[in-house]
């Protein structure tokens, strides 16, 4: 009666030890699953990836000791392609004409320095205001970084939170395993 009671019992929380694993094992899925993805499709192909590589292997083997040649496998090239662009702006200023510089030399000097004189203005406007930009978007990249880092720091969180209540349902329902199975040796030691 004594001996059937605790075979029962281990027998219980050994199936008690698998549900709570195998619920484990599904919340963490769900948690950390993409929506509708399916948990055996990826649990069959992950076997299955298992299974060509032990295949392969064991094929590898038996040719290594049986002294044949390794098998030519023929690989597509992939390509690579990284686009980088570098603006540039360019303007054009256009004068009246200038004097004659042969009638008055004076006037023409200082038309060309008057000129060049509004060029290097207009090049410091542009110059500023390409700083201030520049300043605008360094400043909008920082912001925007720091708040992907504050969104990826929240998922991060998040998904920790929910494997850990996974894994730990799985390491309670192992321990249920583990405790039936050490009854169960009891039980077969003892009897």
């Amino acid at each position: 009666m004594f001996k059937t009671a605790l075979t029962l019992i281990s027998i219980a929380m050994q199936v008690g030890g698998l549900v709570m694993a195998a619920v484990g094992l599904s919340n963490t899925f769900r948690d950390v699953a993409a929506p509708g993805e399916r948990f055996f499709a990826t649990v069959l192909a992950t076997v299955l990836g298992v299974v060509r590589r032990l295949w392969t292997g064991f094929k590898r083997l038996c040719r290594r000791l049986l002294g044949r040649p390794r098998p030519t496998v023929v690989h597509g090239l992939g390509a690579a392609m990284e686009i980088n662009f570098a603006g540039s702006a360019r303007g054009i200023v256009t004068f009246g004409p200038l004097p004659d510089p042969a009638q008055d030399a004076d006037a023409f000097k200082a038309a060309v320095e008057e000129r060049l004189n509004r060029v290097f203005t207009l090049a410091q406007d542009v110059q500023y205001d390409l700083g201030r930009e520049t300043k605008a978007r360094e400043q909008e990249d920082r912001k925007i970084g720091n708040d992907l880092e504050a969104r990826l720091t929240a998922r991060d969180e998040e998904s920790k939170r929910a494997t850990i209540r996974g894994l730990r349902e799985q390491t309670i329902g192992f321990f249920f395993v583990a405790f039936g199975l050490v009854v169960q040796s009891y039980l077969d030691l003892a009897f």
